[in-house]
């Protein structure tokens, strides 16, 4: 991911409106915000409804931080499944404002998918 945003990105926390909270991918001095979340379809092949309502909050949240900083962000989302990140764009793509969302092969390789 690093090679894609050009800066180095570290595990840490952020206040929004106050309350800290953990980021997989942070740059304070960038605004480059996101995570790294390892969901997949259920062993029956299904969507995992859980995780992708936990996503719709994760991606509210980066918002937040736009909101309570009221500065323009970079948001990441690093999701290895491609059927997952399919399925949330399908469900959610009008609710994704400037949300860039990566899958990620086996070998680590990642290809911007929106």
């Amino acid at each position: 991911m690093e090679e894609e945003t050009g800066c180095t990105l570290d595990c840490g926390e952020i206040k929004i409106n106050g309350k800290p909270r953990c980021f997989n991918l942070l740059n304070v001095d960038e605004r480059i915000v996101g995570g790294i979340k390892q969901y997949y379809k259920t062993v029956s092949g299904n969507a995992p409804e859980g995780k992708l309502s936990a996503l719709g909050e994760y991606a509210k949240l980066m918002q937040r931080l736009e909101q309570s900083t009221k500065r323009k962000w970079r948001k990441l989302l690093v999701i290895v499944d491609p059927a997952v990140i399919k399925i949330y764009i399908t469900r959610n793509g009008a609710w994704l404002d400037g949300l860039e969302i990566y899958p990620c092969d086996e070998k680590g390789r990642l290809t911007k998918y929106r």
